[in-house]
């Protein structure tokens, strides 16, 4: 496993891959690596010859400084975890590597942008725009896979693949949970033992609204609505949003009908920590 630090030097190592017909599969990471991470890496081994994890943490994607100064950043673990997954190269470059001072370009997503996580946090998607075309620019990989507990995120690279003409197919990853069933996150690690274990219940709400919609398909806004009351009873300090959306275009579902390819997502706050889910109907 050979860990890059440039622009340069990646390319010099993935040019002559590329010319060699050999696929190479991206995972792009901000570190704090868990199991969900590994499960991409892992995926990734199976569909091309080349693997490389990129751990960059993207200050442009942060609304808020203070959660970008408070992410978990934890390299050294990062690295010895990914020694074990057969990952051929990691890119490791620095803040100036990827944005240079006199850095200018911005890419503002319009679709798919303007609900659920795009509402509430101002920037966030252009952030990820930018940070994912920088990267299948620099490494051209042929496929690269992302989770679907980020199923907005997903949604929306896979419209800048399309939009932006990218040769590189995207592979969404179910959601990899704890024994609990709470998501797999980085953002797990800021949670203390109590809150840890009381996050579980976002899973169980999830499934409680599957069941119940199936059974009421027109009480979307009633039962959502008594879950939220649920939620926050439990001690939970505020909800973004719990919304069921179709998955095609992420439009928002008030009346459920059972064809419908529908999706549940919640955003909310446990000890100050920003938590997301989403279960398929």
């Amino acid at each position: 496993m050979l860990i890059i630090k440039t622009i340069a030097e990646i390319k010099n190592h993935l040019v002559p891959k590329k010319n060699a017909a050999q696929k190479i599969a991206l995972v792009p990471t901000m570190g704090a690596l868990h199991d969900g991470h590994l499960a991409l890496v892992k995926k990734a081994r199976e569909l091309a010859e080349i693997v490389v994890v990129s751990i960059f943490v993207n200050k442009s994607q942060f609304n808020d400084l203070n959660d970008y100064e408070k992410y978990p950043r934890q390299i050294d673990s990062d690295l010895e975890k990914l020694k074990t997954c057969g990952v051929d190269y990691v890119f490791l470059p620095s803040d100036e590597e990827i944005f240079s001072q006199d850095f200018s370009v911005k890419i503002t997503p319009t679709n798919l942008v303007n609900c659920l996580c795009g509402a509430f946090r101002a920037g966030h998607f252009d952030g990820v725009a930018l940070i994912i075309t920088k990267l299948f620019n620099i490494i051209k990989p042929d496929v690269a896979l992302f989770g679907q507990k980020d199923f907005q995120q997903v949604a929306v690279i896979k419209k800048l693949v399309t939009d932006l003409n990218f040769d590189v197919e995207i592979f969404a990853h179910e959601t990899v949970r704890e024994k609990t069933g709470l998501a797999m996150s980085s953002r797990n690690q800021r949670l203390d033992e109590m809150s840890f274990a009381k996050a579980a219940i976002i899973y169980q709400i999830l499934f409680e609204i599957r069941n119940e919609i199936k059974i009421s398909p027109e009480s979307v806004v009633k039962i959502l609505s008594e879950k939220k009351e649920k939620l926050l009873k439990n001690g939970f300090e505020k909800i973004d949003y719990l919304e069921i959306r179709d998955e095609r275009n992420l439009k928002l579902i008030t009346n459920f009908i059972p064809s419908q390819p529908a999706r549940i997502l919640i955003a909310l706050y446990l000890s100050k920590v920003r938590l997301i889910d989403n279960l398929q109907i």
